[in-house]
């Protein structure tokens, strides 16, 4: 699946109905050209049909000509910004079909992964499905969907957990520029995940209404002087070790908040650190949103 959509139409993305969020027929990519690695020749050339989305975007929208560089990229392989238009010859009726030179694989820009992950107790899948193009276009390595105490059983049933690659699919419709496709874990039972599937990160941080008589840090006020030393990257570092300074994984729980004190308890256990936006609670999609961009703010 591909398609190619510019940042305009990412705002549009995310107040649109689930249906609208599903690509018929393609990855979407923000300002950039994407590329299955499938579709590349070993000399680094891709050649795509004429009725191909990309194709019409680059000859209607881009109205590229002969010998002109577009930003293009190769998904979890790296990017180019000078990748060559070379229109091949088309029938009377029909319109050219589309070569693109990326030159050699090794020249491409290693795709690298953002510092931040996620873990989030399953939403509703309407929630979900419109939460997924935002937290991709923001930028992160990995989503953990858990469920916690107040999370519905049904969710799960959603067709995004359900469907082979559909969640990332759906991350891959907001890549902001980027080419590396955010991972998606699945694991329903916290505790297991907390103890058996987490790398080791610079910091873990658990979000939390603020509670009268409790202290917590805000999300930058944990992260200042969160150094990109050597050192801290390899104590620090998540899957890959990808990334230039040492990860951070932010937990955001259900609408309501963790479970108190258990959930709490038991991710305070395995290194969470309890941030907070304020008192108010908030809709999952506005916590996560609000955290990751703070967190990126942060992190520089």
């Amino acid at each position: 699946m591909h398609a190619l959509v510019l940042a305009a139409a990412a705002l549009h993305r995310f107040a649109a109905p689930l249906a609208a969020l599903r690509p018929r027929c393609a990855v979407a990519c923000l300002n950039r050209l994407l590329l299955e690695p499938s579709e590349c020749a070993g000399d680094g050339t891709a050649t795509l049909p004429a009725d191909d989305p990309r194709t019409q975007h680059v000859r209607v929208v881009l109205r590229a000509r002969d010998g002109a560089s577009i930003r293009a990229g190769v998904l979890d392989r790296g990017s180019s910004d000078e990748a060559t238009v070379c229109w091949l010859p088309g029938g009377a009726d029909d319109p050219p079909g589309l070569r693109l030179a990326l030159g050699e694989p090794s020249r491409l820009r290693p795709a690298e992964r953002p510092r931040i992950d996620l873990l989030l107790a399953m939403p509703r899948p309407l929630q979900f499905g419109r939460l997924l193009p935002m937290v991709a276009s923001l930028g992160v390595g990995t989503v953990y969907v858990t469920a916690a105490a107040k999370t519905e059983k049904s969710f799960f049933s959603s067709h995004l957990l359900r469907e082979d690659q559909a969640a990332q699919q759906q991350l891959r419709a907001a890549l902001a520029g980027d080419t590396a496709v955010p991972r998606v874990v699945v694991d329903r039972r916290l505790r297991s995940l907390l103890r058996d599937r987490l790398p080791q990160y610079g910091r873990r941080l658990v979000a939390h209404p603020r509670r009268e008589g409790r202290d917590a840090r805000t999300v930058g006020e944990a992260l200042s002087g969160l150094a990109s030393s050597q050192a801290a990257i390899d104590a620090g570092e998540g899957q890959d070790g990808a990334g230039s300074g040492p990860r951070v994984l932010l937990a955001v729980g259900p609408e309501g908040g963790w479970d108190e004190p258990a959930e709490l308890e038991l991710l305070r256990e395995h290194g969470f650190e309890e941030v907070t936006l304020g008192s108010r609670t908030l809709r999952t999609d506005v916590a996560v949103v609000s955290l990751l961009s703070v967190a990126h703010a942060s992190l520089g």
